[in-house]
C-alpha cells in the first residue's frame, strides 16, 4: 500500500512538473489534456484517474508554486539572525519569485486573469498563510525585545499590513516586467521604516 501511494506521488509530481513547462511555453488555453499525456508518454485517460480536468492540473502547478516559494522563505528567513533580517529576506524571496513568473510566455500571463475561480481562492490562501508567517516574525521579534510591546491584535494588523506592502513593492514587476533600480536598498530602506518608524 505504501509502495502504490508513493508511486502515486511519483506520477502526481510528474504530471505537475509536465504541465507547468507547458503552460509556460504556451500558454493554458493552447495546452491541452493530450499535450500533457504526449509529454509524459502516457496515455490520455491515464492523466483523468488523477486530474479530472485541465484546470484542475493548472490548479496544481499554482499551488506547486505556492509551496516551493514558501519553502524557499523557511530557507531563507532560517539563516537570518534577527526578526528584522527575516522581514527583509520574506520581502526578497517574494520578489524573487515574482520575477521568476514575469518570465511567463505573454499567453499565460493574459489567461492568468481570466480563471477568475481558482485564482481568487488561490490569493485567499495566499494571503492567509503569508499574513500567519508574518505575524510570527513579529511575534519572536516582540519577544525578544527587538520591537516594542504590541498586543496580538495589533500585531495581526501589522502583519497584514506588510504583507499588502510588500504586495505593493512587486507592482512595478507586474506592470513592466522588470525591476525597479536597486529594488534591495528599496527592501531594506521600506523594512527600516516599517520596523522604525519614520521618527527622528
Amino acid at each position: 500500500m505504501a509502495e502504490m501511494l508513493q508511486k502515486d506521488e511519483i506520477v502526481v509530481r510528474d504530471i505537475i512538473d509536465t504541465a507547468r513547462t507547458l503552460f509556460k511555453k504556451t500558454g493554458f488555453k493552447k495546452t491541452t489534456m493530450g499535450d500533457i499525456a504526449r509529454s509524459l508518454g502516457k496515455a490520455k485517460s491515464s492523466l483523468y484517474y488523477y486530474y479530472p480536468s485541465k484546470e484542475d492540473i493548472f490548479e496544481a502547478v499554482l499551488h506547486a508554486e505556492m509551496d516551493e516559494l514558501l519553502d524557499q522563505i523557511h530557507e531563507s528567513i532560517g539563516q537570518a539572525a534577527t526578526s528584522k533580517e527575516k522581514l527583509i529576506n520574506y520581502c526578497r524571496c517574494r520578489l524573487h519569485k515574482l520575477s521568476q513568473l514575469c518570465n511567463l510566455s505573454d499567453a499565460l500571463k493574459s489567461e492568468i486573469a481570466d480563471l477568475h475561480c481558482v485564482m481568487t481562492d488561490l490569493k485567499s490562501r495566499f494571503d492567509t498563510t503569508h499574513v500567519a508567517l508574518v505575524k510570527g516574525i513579529l511575534e519572536e521579534g516582540v519577544r525578544n525585545g527587538e520591537f516594542k510591546k504590541l498586543n496580538n491584535d495589533n500585531i495581526e494588523l501589522v502583519a497584514y499590513l506588510m504583507v499588502s506592502s510588500f504586495r505593493g513593492l512587486a507592482m512595478p514587476l507586474m506592470l513592466t516586467g522588470a525591476q525597479c533600480p536597486r529594488m534591495d536598498l528599496q527592501i531594506d530602506s521600506i523594512v527600516d521604516i516599517m520596523v522604525e518608524g519614520i521618527g527622528r
